[in-house]
C-alpha cells in the first residue's frame, strides 16, 4: 500500500467543486487540515521505519487527528478547501490502512481499506470521468484488501496452533505432527487469498515452516516414513515459491530448505520439543542452528 501519494495528487486536480458530505458535527478548521496531514505522514514514514507498539500508537492518533479535521474540512462550499480535505481524508485512512497492516492488525486495515473506498465513491463522482488515478486506486484498494484478509486467515491459522507447544513440551510427539500438518495445511489455504504472488510465496513460507516442524516431531516420534514425506514436501513447495518470492522470501525459503534437507540426511539431529520456533504472540522466520 504506497501508491496512494501520486494518486491523491491526480486526484485533487481532477476534483470539481461540490460538497458531497453532510454538515459536520464539529466546526470546520482549514488551518489545521494540512499541518495535521504532514504529522500522520511523518508518523507513518516512522512506522516504517520502527513498528513498536510506541510508534504505531503514535502514527494511530497522528492520523485520526488528520482524518478528523480533514472530515470536518469535507463538507466545505469552497472548492479548493473541499478538495484538500478530500485528499487529506482519503490519505489519512489510507496511511491508517498501511500502518495497521504494517503492524500485522488485518481486520482493522481490512476495515480502513473498505472506508478507503468509500472515499474513493466520493472521489468518483467528482472527478473527470474516466479519471485513471481513481480507477488505479480502486483496483490497488482491493487488492490490498484481499491481502488484508489473507493476513487475517494467516493469524487465525496461527492461533490455531497453540496447543502445539504444549505437545511439544509434553513429548506428544505424533500429536504434534498431527496439529502442525493440520497448520500447514491452513497455511496453505491462506496462500491462496493473497492478491499478488510475493505475499502469497510468503504465506507459502510459513506453511513450510510448520511441515518442517511436522517432520521434526515425526523424527521425534521415531516414525521415519512420515518425517521422509514431509520433508519432501517442504523441498518441493520451496522450490515452487522460489519462482515467484521477494528477494527476502527467497532467503527464508533457502533456511526452510536447508533445514529439510539436513534434517532428512541427518546433518542437523532431532531437537524436539525445541525450538518450534515461535516465541511470544507473533510468527518469526526459522533459522539455520548453531
Amino acid at each position: 500500500m504506497r501508491r496512494f501519494a501520486l494518486a491523491l495528487v491526480l486526484l485533487a486536480a481532477a476534483c470539481t467543486a461540490g460538497a458531497t458530505a453532510a454538515e459536520p458535527d464539529a466546526p470546520c478548521r482549514p488551518a489545521f487540515v494540512v499541518p495535521y496531514s504532514e504529522q500522520c505522514d511523518f508518523e507513518h514514514h516512522d512506522v516504517r521505519r520502527d513498528a513498536s507498539p510506541k510508534n504505531v500508537e503514535a502514527a494511530y492518533a497522528a492520523c485520526d487527528r488528520a482524518q478528523t479535521e480533514a472530515g470536518n474540512c469535507l463538507s466545505s462550499k469552497v472548492k479548493q478547501l473541499h478538495v484538500v480535505a478530500l485528499s487529506a481524508l482519503y490519505r489519512a485512512v489510507a496511511e491508517q490502512a498501511d500502518i495497521a497492516m504494517f503492524a500485522g492488525q488485518y481486520k482493522t486495515a481490512e476495515a480502513l481499506l473498505r472506508e478507503r473506498l468509500s472515499i474513493l465513491d466520493i472521489a468518483a463522482r467528482e472527478a473527470k470521468p474516466g479519471d485513471p488515478s481513481v480507477v488505479a486506486e480502486r483496483a490497488a484498494t482491493q487488492t490490498d484488501i484481499a491481502n488484508a484478509i489473507a493476513g487475517a486467515c494467516t493469524e487465525r491459522a496461527y492461533l490455531g496452533g497453540a496447543p502445539a507447544r504444549g505437545f511439544a513440551h509434553d513429548h506428544r510427539y505424533k500429536d504434534l505432527e498431527k496439529i502442525l500438518v493440520g497448520q500447514a495445511a491452513q497455511y496453505a489455504a491462506c496462500a491462496r487469498l493473497a492478491a499478488n504472488p510475493a505475499k502469497r510465496a510468503y504465506a507459502e513460507y510459513v506453511s513450510l515452516v510448520a511441515l518442517e516442524e511436522s517432520g521434526r516431531a515425526a523424527q521425534a516420534a521415531s516414525d521415519n516414513g512420515d518425517a521422509a514425506k514431509l520433508f519432501a514436501a517442504c523441498l518441493s513447495g520451496a522450490a515452487r515459491s522460489e519462482k515467484y518470492a521477494s528477494d527476502n522470501t527467497k532467503r527464508y525459503l533457502a533456511i526452510v530448505s536447508g533445514l529439510c534437507r539436513g534434517r532428512m540426511d541427518g546433518k542437523y539431529t532431532v531437537d524436539q520439543p525445541r525450538p518450534l520456533d515461535r516465541e511470544g504472540e507473533s510468527f518469526k522466520p526459522l533459522a539455520l542452528p548453531e
